[in-house]
C-alpha cells in the first residue's frame, strides 16, 4: 500500500481477508488493518483488489465462493474481487469465477486473477469483468521471463474479438 501511495499506483492486489493454509504456513490477513493504513496514508485513491482464492493456499473456512465474495464485498469493502487458480499461471475454473460474480452481482467487479491465456480469455470474459494476466504474455509462458511481444499481441487480438462481440 505504501509503495502504491507514493508512486501513484491506482490499485494493489492482495489477499486481505480470510484464513488460509498455504505453502507459507497459516495465513490470516487483516483487511481492516490494510484499509486503516490506506486511510492513514491518505491513499483512498488506491483501490484494493482482494483475492478470495489465493494461489498456493486453501481456505480454512467452509463458505462457498459466492458467499465469500458477497461477504468480502460488503464487510471488507473490496474494490474488486479476484479469483485465482491453485498457483501462478494456473487458471481457476470458469465456474468459480461465475460463482464469485453471482455473489457480487454488478456491485463489485470480479476478475480472473491467474491462468488467463489467449486460448481461454473468451471463456473468462464471458463471466468476469476483467482479468489479470502475466505468464501468458511472457517468453515461453514463464512467470519470471520478459514479455514476449508476439504473445502479448496474440492475447490482445483475442481480447479485442471478445469486446467486439459484446
Amino acid at each position: 500500500m505504501a509503495v502504491a501511495a507514493v508512486t501513484g499506483a491506482s490499485f494493489i492486489r492482495e489477499v486481505a481477508t480470510g484464513v488460509y493454509e498455504s505453502d507459507m504456513g497459516l495465513w490470516a490477513p487483516d483487511a481492516g488493518k490494510l484499509l486503516r493504513y490506506r486511510r492513514e496514508l491518505d491513499a483512498e485513491h488506491v483501490a484494493v483488489f482482494m483475492n478470495i482464492t489465493p494461489e498456493f493456499a486453501s481456505t480454512v473456512g467452509t463458505r462457498d465462493i459466492a458467499t465469500t465474495a458477497r461477504s468480502v464485498r460488503v464487510s471488507s469493502l473490496a474494490d474488486a474481487i479476484l479469483v485465482s487458480g491453485p498457483m501462478a499461471g494456473a487458471e481457476p475454473s470458469v465456474d468459480a469465477v461465475r460463482e464469485a460474480k453471482r455473489g457480487c452481482g454488478d456491485e463489485t467487479p470480479v476478475f480472473a486473477n491467474t491462468g488467463v491465456k489467449s486460448s481461454n480469455v473468451k471463456d473468462f470474459l464471458a463471466v468476469a469483468d476483467g482479468a489479470i494476466v502475466g505468464s501468458d504474455l511472457k517468453v515461453d509462458g514463464g512467470t519470471w521471463n520478459p514479455v514476449d511481444p508476439e504473445r502479448a499481441s496474440r492475447f490482445m487480438t483475442e481480447v479485442r474479438a471478445v469486446r467486439e462481440s459484446l
